[in-house]
């Protein structure tokens, strides 16, 4: 799924920010992982256990499973990044003021209540405010 090039409903886009910050934290862990395992790699193996039997019905080779393990982590970090870049790369499409610090403080996973009591709006008002977000960053 390319988020960065697909169109989505409101309530899709509503489902991206409420998670974006979860979205950021989970890519700076990923990234960190991937960034610490580079270079590394398996370790062969030696003595008695290199000549015992190898298990039956899956690969044993370390550097395939590593391979196909580093596969999935970079899938992973390649979907999370594209559902952050479809946020990311329209916010500057939200002008008003009030409405991007409404916005912003919701993309830092504050509540709807924080939001209203920060800002000195009704949590109501702040939700409303965010589903008009949700309508300037469709497509």
């Amino acid at each position: 799924m390319n988020y960065a090039t697909e169109t989505y409903s409101t309530e899709k886009i509503m489902d991206l920010i409420n998670s974006y910050p979860y979205y950021i934290s989970r890519l700076k862990e990923l990234d960190a992982q991937y960034k610490s395992e580079v270079g590394g790699g398996a370790t062969s193996q030696y003595g008695i256990d290199a000549a015992m039997p190898k298990a039956q019905g899956g690969n044993s080779d370390p550097v395939h499973n590593d391979t196909i393990r580093r596969m999935k982590m970079d899938k992973e970090l390649n979907r999370l990044q594209a559902k952050v870049r479809y946020i990311q790369n329209r916010w500057d499409r939200i002008t008003d003021e009030r409405t991007a610090l409404v916005f912003n403080l919701r993309l830092n996973g504050m509540t709807y209540q924080s939001i209203a009591k920060e800002v000195g709006i009704s949590p109501q008002r702040a939700h409303s405010i965010m589903n008009e977000v949700c309508e300037t960053l469709q497509d």
